[in-house]
């Protein structure tokens, strides 16, 4: 379900819509970021708390929520009944692929399965070939993961190039843990039968939520348009008179050439800065691949995986956003993702003993945490991207690998993962504004 996120910024904007040179000092001094850094996250605490508050959903939420937490606590179940490895990656298949519309849900679920594909075709053939290689390891994983986002910010299936990418930097990634290429095709294939079980969940239950209202409907006698009547709409949208289905030519003016001509200036620049953000993100988040997968490459530590993943997910921001001269949007993404990984990790963290190794209480946890990260996205208050992380973040750490435990440290592994993802990659972006201002100066 796409995300509520608005942005905005304080500072001075000039005539032609660019930053004004009081815009540049804003962010020169350490006490100007530390402001705007307390005021995102003052923000972000404030829209949580009035989606809280609300806590009495539309019937469209409630749809939606429901919908998401069958399709999770299904998708779990079939991990369980398949023997998988990673049932939390099932479980957040499950969530991730759900939308409002039935067609955008298949449709997401197609990108899903063929990114996830094509990626860990990619990284169980060149896993092994580059995995005891450091200089052509750590590289590489810069490259899939710079060329992936750039691709995802363009691409109409942007969502099948972050999941390609996702995919192909956690099984090369295991391939230099595993050393072997069997068992790095073993975690290939893994990785693909838990997305598609998960993915069949949301869809089968998408389907049936979507067939299910038509019936509703059906029964209730909603009929649709008379013809007649949709065909009058339909000429008024196509801009014919509906009396003479001719077209209506209006032959514009000169106030009206001048402020087409206005409108496309506009349009070219905001394209313009556009293709920057986009190449300034793709970037950021292949230094950062780069970085955590030297530190992964050092230390070996299993939660470095997350955090490069979380090196990708912050950075696909809304096409919206990529136009604006600003990078309000980006430190709100990651602000808003850092509360929501927060909340998920101390909720899980404090479930997890409490309700143990019993299934059902498990099952019941799970249900309940992911339709209140749903209420939370599907809000209008500014924080559907905390209620997404949430409740992402929460089917990491709460959902185990083979069975229900109370066993902390694999959520806590996670969890860390990523934390490291976000704290590195807000290195990267802070060290390229500071050398992009400092040549901006006179």
């Amino acid at each position: 379900m796409p995300s509520n996120e608005s942005s905005t910024d304080a500072r001075p904007i000039d005539a032609h819509g660019a930053p004004s040179a009081s815009a540049h000092a804003w962010t020169h001094t350490p006490s100007a970021a530390f402001d705007t850094l307390a005021h995102t996250l003052r923000d972000a605490f404030t829209s949580l708390g009035r989606e809280l508050v609300a806590i009495k959903p539309s019937a469209a939420r409630s749809r939606f929520a429901t919908q998401a937490m069958l399709s999770v606590a299904l998708a779990v179940a079939l991990a369980y009944a398949f023997n998988l490895t990673n049932i939390w990656w099932a479980a957040i298949s499950g969530f991730a692929v759900m939308q409002s519309k039935f067609s955008a849900c298949a449709q997401r679920g197609v990108h899903r399965v063929l990114g996830t594909v094509a990626g860990a075709l990619l990284g169980a053939v060149a896993g092994p070939l580059i995995g005891d290689v450091p200089w052509l390891f750590v590289p590489l994983l810069g490259v899939i993961a710079g060329v992936s986002v750039y691709r995802a910010l363009v691409s109409d299936a942007g969502y099948a190039w972050v999941l390609g990418a996702v995919t192909s930097l956690m099984v090369t990634f295991e391939a230099h843990r595993l050393a072997s290429a069997s068992a790095t095709a073993t975690f290939a294939l893994l990785r693909v039968g838990e997305v598609m079980v998960g993915t069949f969940a949301c869809v089968a239950v998408s389907a049936l939520f979507h067939a299910g209202v038509q019936q509703y409907r059906k029964s209730r006698g909603a009929a649709t348009m008379p013809e007649a009547q949709a065909a009058a709409t339909a000429d008024r949208v196509d801009g014919r008179n509906p009396v003479t289905a001719q077209t209506v030519t209006v032959m514009p003016s000169d106030a009206s050439l001048a402020v087409q001509t206005l409108e496309a200036t506009h349009t070219a620049r905001a394209e313009q800065a556009a293709h920057a953000m986009r190449k300034r993100l793709a970037w950021q988040s292949a230094w950062a691949v780069m970085i955590l997968a030297s530190l992964a490459y050092v230390w070996d530590l299993p939660g470095f995986a997350q955090a490069m993943v979380t090196a990708i997910a912050v950075v696909i921001l809304p096409a919206s956003a990529l136009s604006q001269p600003t990078r309000r949007p980006i430190v709100t993404r990651m602000v808003q993702r850092l509360l929501g990984c927060v909340l998920a990790g101390a909720a899980s963290l404090a479930l997890l003993p409490l309700v143990g190794d019993d299934p059902l209480a498990c099952m019941l946890a799970l249900c309940v945490g992911v339709w209140l990260g749903c209420h939370v996205q599907t809000g209008s208050q500014g924080a559907s991207y905390v209620g997404r992380q949430f409740t992402i973040a929460f089917l990491m750490v709460f959902v185990q690998d083979h069975q229900w435990s109370s066993d902390p440290m694999p959520a806590a592994m996670r969890l860390v993962g990523i934390l490291g993802g976000i704290a590195v990659l807000a290195v990267v972006i802070a060290i390229g504004t500071a050398r992009t201002e400092r040549r901006a100066m006179p």
